[in-house]
């Protein structure tokens, strides 16, 4: 047949296409960086890891095609370690990230576009349920996102763990290298920081339920439950669940005891409060406890002896007032206070303001938490110009507690209010990750030993899968989601975390890690670390190099000085 060749239909049919389809790209990412659609393809290389025993670290895994991609799945198994130590796939958990579009920007910080943020598990935190993570479809020319996180667990060995990671779809099969390094200390289940992140229990029950008290308060107990447990797996506490409304005008559950009957309380809270929650971190408490009921001696007096009896009153706080004058007025917080710790001495009285309004107004000797907002420990105006630490001194020293808190102040609210050129943390969507896990830098930064967040759910009054902008952020007030089976498979309503409030459990780990090796005897090592992710509190840095390679100091010190320390 002389120079004719013969070719398969196959080959001709690519040959008359001219070109052959390139496979997927699939790589890793670390946990700070926010994965958009249009985020370019990287090479290969292993997923590696540095944890505590106790501590949750994670990676992303990235597939992008020039063709649509189809059915990706991804499957983790077991991570090997020294002397066949095991970390068991059951510790090691997959969500897909899903996208929301941002058609207005958060103030002056934000951006347009799709934007990661609600995490669709493969295997959910609560119920344990298998959800609708997988399989799922890649459009052409675009990046999307899986989170991984692994729970190293309380007595893994120090030392090297491996273990594989396989993503496959048509036409892909990859294995994707994972290397965890485990240190030689662990972290608590219950956090030195303790934390305020409220919920507001009705727009909890109007998300799941269609009611605002859930239909009775068995359904209630046990809804609000699962989304109290999801915030203890990331190191918060939702303080306000399980309280009475105040005003007899609200809408919204109403448990608690009935006359002297603390049963209904005990059924709801006490798990949460005793550490016998079915939590993945073992023996997670509440850090921070709401007291909820009607301001009257007779009521204050029962709860406080009933905290008391459980172990608890020391964890209870009353939110006396809410950033006066605007939220409440000047003349109302003394007489309250006063009612409160008539009634319990030992009941501490919280309010949203500065030492400076405080001492102003004369409260600051009858206040025992005071939670300015970020933006006033350390601004570029007056009268919050430089460290505001200093002025906190007397309040702290006879026995009060500084608590921060962070609001629309960090992206500028509907009336303004963000200074040009501020880096300050935030808690919006749309802006970078290291701002959403900084908070709990500035929070040790500044001697805080406590955090208030205002709402977790403030945009189910809507559907926060596709809208979560309020006081002109994304995401202000909103840090979970409504796992209803319709949206993410199963056949149970669970609460779904965000990438935010990953973010944000990092952020606390990251407060441990630098407590712990200020308690080990290097404070001078915490704060230069410290100072290095947030040089002050309006100007942090937003390199995720910074963030993590300061971790890793961190962590390395802090396992020398724990290996020093060990008897032997």
């Amino acid at each position: 047949m002389g120079g004719m060749r013969f070719f398969s239909a196959s080959l001709l049919s690519v040959l008359v296409a001219g070109t052959v389809s390139a496979a997927p790209a699939v790589w890793t990412e670390g946990p700070l960086l926010k994965v958009g659609p249009s985020t370019p393809a990287q090479n290969l290389a292993p997923a590696r890891l540095l944890a505590a025993r106790n501590e949750f670290e994670s990676f992303q895994i990235v597939i992008r095609g020039e063709a649509p991609v189809s059915g990706v799945r991804a499957k983790v198994g077991e991570l090997t370690g020294p002397h066949g130590a095991k970390i068991p796939q059951s510790n090691v958990r997959l969500y897909r990230e899903a996208l929301i579009n941002v058609t207005t920007p958060s103030g002056a910080i934000g951006a347009k576009g799709r934007f990661p943020d609600g995490l669709i598990p493969d295997v959910d935190e609560v119920d344990g349920q298998m959800r609708s993570a997988f399989p799922f479809d890649i459009p052409a020319g675009e990046a999307h996102a899986l989170w991984v996180d692994v729970l190293v667990p309380l007595d893994a060995p120090a030392g090297l763990y491996t273990g594989t990671l396989q993503v496959s779809a048509d036409g892909l099969d990859t294995q994707v290298p994972v290397e965890l390094e485990v240190l030689g200390f662990t972290l608590p289940s219950t956090p030195t920081l303790s934390t305020a992140f409220r919920a507001w229990p009705a727009f909890v029950c109007l998300a799941h339920t269609g009611t605002a008290d859930c239909g009775s308060p068995e359904t209630a107990i046990e809804l609000l439950s699962k989304y109290a447990r999801l915030a203890l797996d990331h190191r918060i506490s939702l303080s306000n669940l399980f309280v009475l409304r105040r005003d007899p005008q609200d809408t919204g559950v109403v448990l608690g005891k009935n006359g002297e009957d603390w049963s209904g309380f005990d059924t709801a809270f006490s798990p949460l409060l005793n550490g016998t929650a079915a939590t993945q971190l073992t023996g997670a408490k509440l850090t921070a406890v709401e007291y909820g009921w009607e301001l009257s001696p007779e009521a204050l007096a029962s709860y406080g002896q009933h905290a008391r009896d459980k172990g608890f009153l020391d964890r209870v706080f009353d939110y006396t007032a809410d950033e006066p004058p605007y939220g409440s007025k000047w003349e109302d917080i003394a007489p309250r206070s006063a009612i409160v710790h008539a009634a319990v001495p030992d009941m501490r009285t919280l309010v949203t303001t500065n030492v400076n309004a405080a001492t102003d107004n004369k409260l600051a000797d009858s206040l025992d938490i005071l939670v300015p907002v970020v933006n006033h420990m350390d601004a570029p105006f007056a009268p919050f110009a430089g460290n505001q630490r200093p002025r906190y001194e007397d309040f702290t020293r006879r026995g009060g507690e500084l608590w921060l808190y962070q609001s629309c102040m960090s992206h500028g609210c509907s009336f303004g209010g963000a200074e040009e050129g501020a880096s300050w943390p935030s808690y919006m969507v749309d802006v970078s990750a290291p701002r959403n896990r900084a908070m709990q830098w500035v929070d040790f930064a500044y001697g805080a030993t406590g955090e208030l967040y205002y709402e977790t759910v403030l945009a189910y009054d809507r559907d926060p899968w596709a809208d979560q902008f309020t006081f002109s952020g994304n995401g202000d007030g909103t840090l979970l989601y409504p796992g209803k089976p319709s949206k993410i498979g199963g056949s149970s309503e669970v609460p779904v975390p965000s990438l935010r409030l990953k973010h944000i459990r990092d952020g606390i780990e990251d407060y441990e890690y630098l407590t712990l090796l200020a308690k080990l005897g290097d404070r001078a090592l915490a704060e230069k670390l410290a100072r290095e992710v947030v040089p002050t509190a309006h100007r942090i840095s937003e390199n995720p190099n910074v963030i993590l390679e300061a971790r890793r100091t961190a962590g390395r010190r802090i396992a020398e000085l724990s290996a020093q320390a060990a008897p032997g």
